[in-house]
């Protein structure tokens, strides 16, 4: 009886191996569905038409957003940075809060210094000198021609009236670009004001 019991046992074990092998399968198989679901999906938010957000230190710097911009959630954060996306065009607004009024020469001075990062990765970056600069709401300040990598654009960096706070602008796509991807970055960079202190 025990012969009998023995051999149940054993074809019984041999059935049962399989079940956690099947278990791990469907395990794998729901991963990789989970994997390529998350891939498909759009990296951002599309944002409605003439949405103003704001964004910053105290959500003091606002960008009137045009048609076909998709917010880039993953790399954005409403307390610091915007990432925004139409085709090829990728516009990244930061805003940087000084301790001190502090005037536009040192805030552009200031941002190359933050392209050395780039540069210590060994991407090629060349940011040319700055000229003055005042976009169509009133907000002033300085651009230059941006190189990084491949890409090629523009840089701004626009300040408050008290030199207290910036939005430092980084317009990048690549050579072949159309216009109308340039011409919406350029409204963005031409609706970025502050709100004043109250």
């Amino acid at each position: 009886m025990n012969d009998i019991g023995a051999a149940g046992n054993a074809v019984h074990g041999r059935r049962r191996i399989w079940v956690p092998l099947a278990v791990v399968g469907v395990l794998l198989a729901l991963i990789v569905g989970e994997v390529a679901f998350a891939r498909s999906q759009p990296d951002g938010v599309a944002v409605v038409p003439d949405t103003v957000i704001e964004f910053g230190t105290g959500q003091r710097a606002a960008v009137q957003v045009g048609d076909g911009w998709v917010l880039d959630s993953a790399s954005s954060d409403a307390s610091a940075r915007l990432v925004l996306v139409r085709g090829d065009m990728v516009v990244e607004l930061s805003s940087v809060t000084f301790p001190a009024p502090t005037s536009p020469d040192e805030m552009w001075a200031g941002m190359d210094r933050l392209l050395d990062i780039e540069r210590r990765q060994g991407i090629e970056v060349r940011l040319d000198g700055p000229s003055e600069f005042e976009n169509a709401a009133g907000t002033a300040g300085f651009q230059g021609k941006l190189q990084v990598g491949t890409r090629v654009g523009q840089a701004f960096v626009l300040a408050d009236a008290e030199g207290e706070q910036a939005v430092e602008v980084q317009v990048l796509a690549p050579a072949h670009a159309g216009d109308d991807e340039r011409s919406a970055a350029a409204a963005l960079i031409d609706s970025i004001a502050f709100e004043e202190e109250s």
